[in-house]
């Protein structure tokens, strides 16, 4: 049986990728994509809707399908302050999950972060922790939550950050080894067809880390 698949955060590196996989997917027909912008497509089995993310209520009525693929998120450098930049990572994605629930949606797939704890004290990591905690209150069917580390692709954004470790990165790669894996780069791609993967196959683990995202990654392109 085809699904619905829910898009958020479609214009991101992961998202991006994200919506090629679903696009080739057979298990998904119609794939629903919520952005700020109005988009045009060509691809038959694809819709934009768009949609105020501070008035996501008066749009709940769209919100239904099978399974949300959420790749929203921000930084501080963008949001300018702890508030906005929780809003983008927190608010939005558990209002997500509150509404897709309330609609009987069964599935949602989340970007979180490695290091991702309610408790934590870095507030980016307290952010991640709190929304994956919000999430699994929820207590979706199915709950897929992947803690990537450093993401290795171009963004159309600049994260100064993020540029300057992928560009240290390969001098230390070698050293992950053993437990430490789960700290190694992953090509954001990698992530995006992990998603689709534990979303129509399924996974033992609901969080799901960098060095398991990288071998259902795998998995999926040799079953595809």
């Amino acid at each position: 049986m085809s699904k619905t698949a829910l898009v958020f955060g479609s214009t991101g590196l992961i998202g991006s990728y994200l919506v090629q996989s679903l696009r080739k997917s057979n298990a998904y027909d119609k794939i629903v994509i919520f952005q700020r912008k109005a988009a045009a497509t060509l691809d038959p089995k694809t819709q934009y809707v768009q949609l105020d993310f501070d008035k996501l209520t008066e749009y709940s009525n769209l919100i239904k399908g099978d399974d949300v693929f959420c790749c929203l998120g921000t930084t501080m450098r963008k949001a300018r302050s702890k508030p906005a930049f929780r809003k983008v990572d927190y608010e939005y994605p558990a209002e997500i999950g509150r509404l897709a629930k309330a609609n009987g949606v069964g599935g949602y797939f989340l970007v979180s972060s490695i290091g991702a704890d309610p408790a934590s004290p870095n507030f980016y990591l307290q952010t991640k922790g709190d929304t994956e905690r919000a999430l699994q209150q929820l207590n979706f069917l199915r709950l897929g939550i992947f803690r990537p580390s450093l993401l290795l692709g171009n963004r159309n954004e600049s994260r100064f950050g993020e540029r300057l470790a992928q560009s240290f990165y390969p001098l230390f790669h070698w050293l992950l080894q053993g437990e430490l894996k789960k700290y190694r780069g992953i090509p954001a791609s990698d992530v995006a067809k992990a998603m689709v993967y534990v979303a129509v196959h399924g996974c033992e683990s609901k969080i799901i880390l960098s060095d398991k995202i990288s071998e259902i990654a795998e998995l999926s392109t040799i079953t595809n």
